[in-house]
């Protein structure tokens, strides 16, 4: 089975999208977010599989000129995250929903008001989800891209039912064109923030002018494949597209599996890696000492002998 489809079995996904609090480094932030937050999500049962993508600021210019297309952001109001957390099914997450327990969770939670100025959740469900291709040849990438990688988020300019018609059909071009390697395409309900509150999140939703309504993950071989991916024609559908440079990208959970960053942390895995990757480091034993079981079969892209 090939990437795309392994990515294709989760049948929901809630997607996170934000920035920071304006009087924090946004350097603490990311690593916060990298080394803190996301291997505590990592343990939480019911996830299939989680990544979380950090950016730079918009880049304006990607996609060249295209008519009727607005490609800038303002700079106070451009994403610096997102997480993607995706469950198999309803089930799934309402375990995920009820782990840990209420004191815990909400300890756990407690994060997001400490780094969080404003982000928003949205849910894709079924084939509103779902990754069109994938040559990367990477199920479980960590850090730094190996090749230009960018979020694409969308504002619709036409009723919902065209918008997402319209990007499908997009989707599928895209994914034909000479240097795509990678494309996602996530087609967003309009957050339910009454959901989220009895979920126990603390609501910083961003206001319905500064929300998005679809999300591209694309992956090209080069950054000059991007020039000419919209197109004048797109522009009856896109009122806004705002291509973010990831400049990480770290796969925590996979096959409802921690990955060696999920259970230790990136740090540990850039420090294993410089050292020669001592595979004693990754095995079952010693993890589930450390971790306990869920550890399961060993890490998703550990090497266990």
């Amino acid at each position: 089975m090939d990437l795309a489809d392994i990515e294709n079995r989760a049948g929901i996904c809630r997607i996170t999208a934000g920035w920071k609090k304006k009087d924090l480094p946004w350097e603490w932030v990311r690593r916060y977010w990298r080394d803190v937050h996301s291997p505590a999500i990592s343990r939480r049962k019911g996830i299939y599989h989680y990544v979380h993508l950090q950016y730079d600021p918009v880049d304006a210019g990607v996609f060249g000129k295209v008519e009727g297309i607005g490609t800038a952001a303002p700079a106070d109001a451009q994403l610096m995250w997102t997480s993607d957390v995706r469950y198999r099914d309803d089930a799934a997450l309402a375990i995920f929903g009820s782990d840990p327990g209420d004191v815990a969770k909400a300890q756990l939670l407690g994060d997001i008001d400490l780094i969080v100025d404003r982000s928003t959740t949205y849910k894709c469900v079924g084939d509103r989800a779902r990754t069109y291709l994938d040559t990367t040849g990477t199920a479980t990438p960590q850090g730094v891209p190996a090749m230009p990688a960018y979020s694409i988020f969308l504002r619709q300019k036409t009723d919902e039912a065209s918008f997402f018609a319209g990007l499908r059909k997009l989707a599928d071009r895209w994914t034909k064109a000479p240097g795509v390697a990678r494309l996602r395409l996530s087609l967003c309900e309009a957050p339910d923030m009454e959901a989220e509150r009895k979920a126990g999140y603390p609501i910083k939703t961003h206001p319905v002018e500064q929300q998005y309504q679809a999300w591209i993950e694309l992956w090209v071989k080069d950054k000059g494949v991007i020039q000419g991916l919209l197109t004048v024609d797109d522009a009856a559908f896109i009122k806004e597209a705002h291509a973010y440079p990831v400049i990480a990208y770290h796969c925590f959970v996979y096959e409802e599996r921690p990955t060696l960053a999920g259970l230790r942390g990136y740090p540990a895995v850039e420090a294993l890696q410089a050292l020669g990757g001592n595979p004693k480091q990754k095995q079952i034993e010693i993890l589930t000492w450390m971790y306990g079981d869920i550890v399961g079969k060993g890490p998703a892209d550990g090497a266990v002998s």
